[in-house]
């Protein structure tokens, strides 16, 4: 789906801050509260917005790239969606099959979860040192 300007504005304003209101983002965007409630609604319809998420920086981030060793995708597939720290799962091309990002409290948390990643494939992790943007 192309987005209009407008959309794109309305979409602006919920990255910076998500909870702000649609009266709030409507002052910004010159839309009434109920006109940017709409367009939310149907950017949400059409799969633009697929969901609202917490960030917390101060979680350890592990970027995992799997390769897989066999073709069970959907095994694969339903074993990450069993795993809460596994914030984003992306099937790819290029380097690797899958790639995702893991959360953890601390570094030590991710062991079992690679542990278990193993049935599946070999994987290569790189870990996040700090936020710069």
């Amino acid at each position: 789906m192309a987005l209009d300007k407008m959309n794109q504005a309305i979409l602006n304003q919920l990255k910076s801050n998500s909870r702000k209101t649609w009266q709030m983002i409507g002052k910004e965007v010159h839309l009434t509260g109920q006109a940017v409630a709409a367009r939310v609604q149907q950017m949400e319809d059409q799969g633009v917005i697929s969901g609202y998420t917490i960030r917390q920086d101060q979680l350890a981030r592990h970027f995992i790239t799997v390769f897989m060793e066999s073709t069970d995708f959907s095994s694969f597939e339903a074993f990450l969606n069993t795993h809460s720290s596994v914030e984003n799962a992306y099937k790819v091309t290029g380097e690797g099959c899958y790639h995702l990002v893991f959360i953890a409290q601390s570094n030590a948390d991710i062991e079992p979860f690679l542990d278990a990643l193993l049935q599946y494939g070999r994987c290569k992790v790189l870990s996040t040192i700090r936020r710069v943007k």
